[in-house]
């Protein structure tokens, strides 16, 4: 696409925009030094394979095989943003392929930055192959970017502990967690034979802390000892938190500021790695400086529950503390992705202009 740039899209006033569309496209081109690579790895492979049959057969070494892997297709993500109007047309748009991971992941955050502040639906999409699949409706102008349907902060729980999951719902916090499960006799049984055998190389592991810390975990597993680990979400008024506990130990902890969350979804994601990998869905809190992805593992199968959840905390949290200014429950409005009207966007609710149902998108 011919026009403004990525930046001069984003920071100009969205007159006249009804959405934003934000589309990741895998894109791929053929490489056809690819052929000579592969020709000439098969080549060296076949004359190294008489070499390779005498090792074989009369040395004691284990051998592999050498890899004659390589790519015969160069991807790249794009990232496609446009502006569209009431009518349905582009009223601006921009391509962009970031440089680096990074680059691409901040990209996202600003446009969803923009769209908070211009208070319009963004509709995030994934384009593989020729096909292409809605990820994720952002809508600006609600806190956390949040869908305008109800979501039930008790519901969620239950569901979520039919996961094995724990929710603690406390005044100023929610606390999320997955326990360890308990260690067989038969686990401990194996657990100490692997200790005498590899002893010489669990040793290797102690030279380093969280070596050590894996260690004496293991140790305490073996012999049925201490209380099990735990994987923790923290929901607070102020920020997120992700850790891992065992007792009073706590190790790999992640703090997301409240001030920097854009939005929380659980959504399929295209990566900005040399192969462009789709990844299926999974929650993660976008934030303007930081994505991060929870490590719940038995939550991911409770789906949206677990993003249902962080949203009802989070807001419920942050309007029992209005002095830390940040976005929480009450009055706000939102364009509609049909006519552009502003009108409160709440569950059941209809656009006061075009009557398109609140969370409908084109």
């Amino acid at each position: 696409m011919d026009g403004p740039s990525l930046s001069d899209v984003l920071l100009r006033p969205m007159t006249g925009v009804t959405r934003v569309e934000l589309e990741h496209v895998r894109n791929e081109q053929f490489r056809p030094m690819a052929i000579l690579e592969y020709a000439l790895g098969v080549t060296c492979l076949l004359c190294a394979l008489p070499l390779l049959v005498l090792l074989f057969l009369f040395s004691d070494t284990d051998l592999e095989l050498p890899s004659i892997r390589t790519r015969f297709y160069r991807r790249w993500h794009e990232l496609r943003v446009t502006l569209r109007n009431a009518e349905g047309q582009p009223l601006t748009g921009v391509a962009f392929v970031p440089p680096d991971p990074a680059t691409g992941k901040s990209m996202v955050a600003a446009i969803l930055a923009a769209a908070t502040r211009e208070q319009v639906v963004v509709i995030e999409s994934i384009t593989c192959g020729g096909q292409r699949e809605i990820a994720e409706t952002w809508y600006g102008g609600r806190p956390l970017l949040a869908h305008p349907e109800e979501v039930d902060e008790a519901r969620a729980s239950h569901v979520l502990a039919e996961h094995d999951v724990t929710v603690e719902r406390n005044p100023d916090n929610v606390l999320v967690y997955e326990e360890a499960r308990p260690v067989s006799r038969a686990q401990r049984v194996f657990g100490s034979l692997l200790f005498v055998a590899c002893l010489p190389l669990l040793l290797l592991l102690a030279y380093s802390p969280d070596g050590r810390r894996k260690l004496r975990h293991a140790w305490a597993d073996v012999r049925g000892k201490g209380p099990p680990m735990r994987t923790v979400v923290e929901v607070r008024a102020e920020c997120i938190r992700a850790y891992h506990a065992r007792g009073e130990e706590r190790w790999d902890d992640e703090v997301i500021d409240g001030a920097e969350l854009l939005g929380i979804t659980f959504s399929p994601s295209l990566g900005f790695d040399a192969d462009v990998t789709r990844s299926p869905a999974s929650l993660r809190l976008i934030g303007r400086r930081q994505t991060a992805t929870l490590p719940l593992k038995r939550a991911m199968k409770a789906e949206r529950a677990l993003r249902d959840l962080l949203v009802a905390a989070t807001l419920r949290l942050r309007s029992a503390n209005p002095s830390l200014g940040l976005a929480a429950l009450g009055a706000s409005t939102t364009r509609c992705p049909f006519c552009g009207a502003s009108y409160e966007m709440r569950s059941g609710s209809r656009c006061p202009s075009c009557g398109a149902h609140a969370g409908q998108t084109p």
